[in-house]
């Protein structure tokens, strides 16, 4: 190989050592970046969902801050206020409930999720009032876990519910419902 032919292969090497060297930062940017928008999610939702576990606990009177507008898709419930990331919540005006209820979601999606969740309000209930506990599936759902608080009898269920969807086998969504007595 002439001098010229090296100079030549070691300029493409560089090059290519360089372009695949930026290239892994932009994919580690790109993780980073999408680490930290789960993160931020996860203690959005630990907040919210510890908020909301203080007011079930204290009474249906603690959760008329947590009403919001109107809304437009269930008749007699208004928005949840603060929402719960990647969930859809409402408070029942006559009961006091709140239901939410995740987009559609594949089999893998719907077990992490629901994990998630699991771990999220572990993390997020007093653990000298709350008590959390696996159960059966009920007859419209998979995988069900059960949150009690023992001053108040006030729970949080949590499910995972198949979908009857033509358009998406194997779909489903997580439904948590909490109310107080």
């Amino acid at each position: 190989m002439t001098s010229s032919a090296s100079f030549w292969a070691a300029l493409v090497l560089a090059t290519a050592v360089n372009t695949s060297v930026v290239a892994g930062d932009v994919v580690s940017n790109q993780v980073k970046s999408d680490d930290i928008l789960l993160s931020t999610e996860a203690t959005q939702r630990t907040n919210a969902l510890r908020s909301l576990a203080v007011a079930l606990s204290s009474g249906s009177e603690a959760l008329r801050p947590f009403r919001g507008l109107r809304s437009e898709h269930e008749d007699n419930k208004d928005s949840l206020n603060p929402a719960i990331p990647g969930m859809e919540c409402y408070i029942d005006r006559i009961l006091s409930f709140v239901s939410c209820y995740s987009p559609s979601i594949e089999t893998k999606e719907a077990d992490a999720l629901f994990t998630r969740l699991v771990d999220e309000l572990q993390a997020a209930l007093p653990s000298d009032r709350w008590i959390g506990m696996k159960r059966a599936p009920g007859i419209d759902s998979i995988r069900s876990y059960l949150y009690e608080d023992k001053e108040s009898s006030a729970h949080i269920d949590l499910d995972i519910v198949p979908r009857l969807d033509v358009r998406e086998a194997n779909s489903y969504m997580i439904s948590m419902f909490a109310w107080t007595y």
